[in-house]
Formats: structure tokens, sequence, C-alpha cells
């Protein structure tokens, strides 16, 4: 009864991976199905379709104060003000945490130029938090655990000096 389950799950994640190789090889995939997709072939194991498309994501990616980040196709740039912190949309925050966490999930382990790119990821998402720690929208903010325990960066309470 086991072994019949078990077939019938691996042959359902076989299907569905086909779909998804099959959707991939679509000339103009949207930003964020190429970083769905990345993460997806990342978590089954696909490095060679893995890599195809953080090679793809890599040339899309914004490149900016020592940080990396993806965002829309078409999208107004920032605008630049003094003592204004800007925050991204969550669709982008999202889809920039899933392209961290396809180069952090790999077998084997990430290269050191790997972790090096995904360090600058890292950094931009950290800038997208909120003043609590959280982001931008629950969905960013509890759908990603993952990314949370490769970033483990905590907000500390400020105390007033001379407090008792």
């Amino acid at each position: 009864m086991v072994q019949y389950i078990s077939d019938s799950v691996h042959s359902v994640v076989r299907n569905a991976l086909f779909c998804l190789e099959a959707a991939g090889n679509g000339k103009e995939n949207h930003v964020y199905t190429k970083a769905l997709l990345a993460y997806a072939f990342a978590l089954a194991g696909k490095e060679e379709k893995r890599k195809e498309f953080l090679s793809s994501l890599e040339k899309e990616a914004i490149k900016k104060d020592g940080s990396v980040h993806w965002q829309r196709p078409g999208k107004e740039p920032e605008a630049d003000l003094p003592y204004y912190r800007y925050k991204a949309p969550s669709a982008e925050v999202e889809m920039t945490a899933y392209v961290l966490l396809a180069h952090l999930t790999t077998q084997p382990a990430p290269t050191q130029e790997e972790l090096s790119f995904a360090s600058l990821i890292a950094k931009w998402i950290i800038g997208q938090q909120n003043p609590n720690g959280g982001f931008s929208s629950t969905q960013v903010s509890s759908s990603f655990p993952p990314v949370a325990s490769h970033i483990s960066i905590r907000r500390v309470p400020e105390t007033k000096v001379g407090a008792q």
C-alpha cells in the first residue's frame, strides 16, 4: 500500500515538473515566473534548470547600492529623494526572496560565489523590512520562513539612555 501511494505521488510530481519545464521553455517568461521556476527546480534537484533560470534572472537584476533585487518590467524608476527610503511593492520582495531561495537551495551546498551573490540579495530584502522586522504584506512576512532562517536579522528595541 505504501509503495502504491509513493508511486502515485512520484508520478504526480514528475508530471508537475514536466509541466513546469514546458512552461519554462516559453520565449517570454515574466521575472516573477522565472523566480518561481528557479526555486521549484532547486527544490526538485534539477540543477541544470535551476542554473538556467538563475542565469536568465541575473541578466535582469537591478544592482544598486551594493545590493541586488528584481522588479516588474516597465516599472517607473524610484524617486531619489533625500531622507526618503523607498519600499518596494510586496510582489517585488516576494520574487527577490524566491531568487534568494533558489540560490541557497542546491545540492551540493552553494558555492562561495553563489553565497556572495545571495548576500547581496539578502541585503536588499533586509532593507525592505518595516521597523518591526516584518514586510509590507503578511504574504511576504509569513510565507518565507526559509528566508528568515537564512537572514537571521532581528530588530533590537530602542532603549532610552539613563532609563531605569
